[in-house]
């Protein structure tokens, strides 16, 4: 019978629950780790702020038991041997952790298992948020997974199959081609559930967009997820004009306009196959080898430079040219002014042509890590 890692924790187990950190992306956020103390991703990414990966896999199982979590959020909120969480001030709940979220086989029953201990609590509906390398979404189990939460962000680094393995070192098995169809089929069946659920609205008596309970307007469960992509650039590849065209015919074929621009802000662990669980977060403002006060990442001691690997990031000039050759690129791709072999034109029926603005007229959104 195959063990699950939870079922042979140790007595003095790590928090899967950490935080907040800040987020240029989103605000303050709270941390769930659904994979835990042994660092599990499908990518073992060269910019990985968690360090060389330990256990490099796709495969798909418990990790971390739901009610562990339960049980880290009921701390936090009580301040049980851990920092007290404020969850009035969170903007997001963020799964990450020590690797690919999707990896967990119980990530459905952990985001419902939230959703359901924030309603209980009384407090706000706190957005959750998947932070996913998208190598597993041609499994329908995991798409099924993520429907369940608010908002997705998908890793797009890579601009084919020799940067995938330059830059995401990926697991065996895994191919570009494979990622950028889990993600169209994922839009796609996102925007199918929603379409069939506003006509489910429309013809419904009484609307389900709203519900009266014990005095509270509550919002309806079924809302659409918002879909972004994330892509990390580094020097050598955001200096190549071909990779920067080749991103922008995949987002024109992948057909989502939320895009994030980062680099590698975070220092990564020295070490080899060791892995330090501090590295979830922000590191350099929550681990005990933080630099010390008024010490840059530029300026740091020796003890946090022997620790630490700075990598190299993209300058704020490179990254405003990105955001404007991207912005333009795909902007010519959409009016047919450059002809994209992998321009894909998605085939719709009469219905959904008279329910939705096509895809020509959904705004462009960059946003970048360097502010203008």
């Amino acid at each position: 019978m195959a063990i699950n890692e939870s079922e042979n924790k140790p007595q003095n187990r790590i928090s899967y629950v950490y935080g907040p950190v800040t987020s240029w992306r989103s605000g303050t956020s709270l941390g769930i780790d659904p994979i835990g103390a042994i660092s599990t991703c499908s990518f073992n990414c060269s910019y990985c702020q968690l360090g060389h990966i330990q256990n490099v896999t796709r495969e798909r199982k418990i990790y971390v038991k739901t009610e562990l979590i339960i049980e880290d959020l009921e701390k936090a909120y009580q301040g049980d041997q851990v920092e007290k969480v404020d969850f009035t001030k969170l903007d997001v709940i963020t799964f990450a952790g020590s690797g690919e979220p999707t990896l967990a086989l119980n990530l459905g029953e952990m985001i419902k298992a939230i959703k359901t201990w924030l309603k209980a609590k009384n407090l706000k509906a706190v957005p959750v948020s998947i932070l996913t390398n998208a190598t597993t979404l041609e499994d329908e189990e995991v798409r099924k997974d993520l429907q369940e939460a608010d908002l997705i962000s998908l890793k797009l680094d890579a601009s084919d199959e020799l940067s995938l393995k330059s830059i995401n070192q990926a697991a065996t098995g895994l191919s570009l081609e494979g990622i950028i169809k889990g993600i169209k089929l994922l839009k796609s069946e996102i925007d199918f559930s929603h379409l069939s659920a506003e006509n489910e609205s429309e013809n419904t008596v009484h609307s389900k967009l709203k519900s009266e309970k014990n005095g509270i307007i509550q919002q309806s469960p079924n809302l659409k997820p918002e879909l972004q992509l994330q892509i990390m650039f580094l020097p050598k590849f955001a200096e190549n004009p071909e990779h920067i065209k080749r991103l922008a015919e995949l987002i024109t074929e992948i057909e989502i306009y939320k895009i994030q621009i980062n680099t590698p802000t975070r220092a990564k662990p020295k070490s080899g196959k060791e892995y330090w669980i501090e590295t979830r977060g922000n590191h350099y403002n929550s681990s005990p080898l933080k630099p010390q006060e008024n010490e840059t990442l530029d300026n740091q001691t020796e003890s946090s430079k022997e620790k630490y690997l700075e990598l190299p990031v993209i300058s704020k000039e490179q990254a405003f040219k990105i955001e404007d050759d991207l912005t333009s690129l795909i902007g010519k791709i959409r009016k047919g002014e450059i002809i994209s072999p992998k321009a894909h034109k998605r085939t719709k029926n009469e219905d959904y042509e008279q329910s939705h603005e096509t895809t020509d007229t959904v705004k462009l959104q960059i946003i970048n890590v360097y502010k203008r």
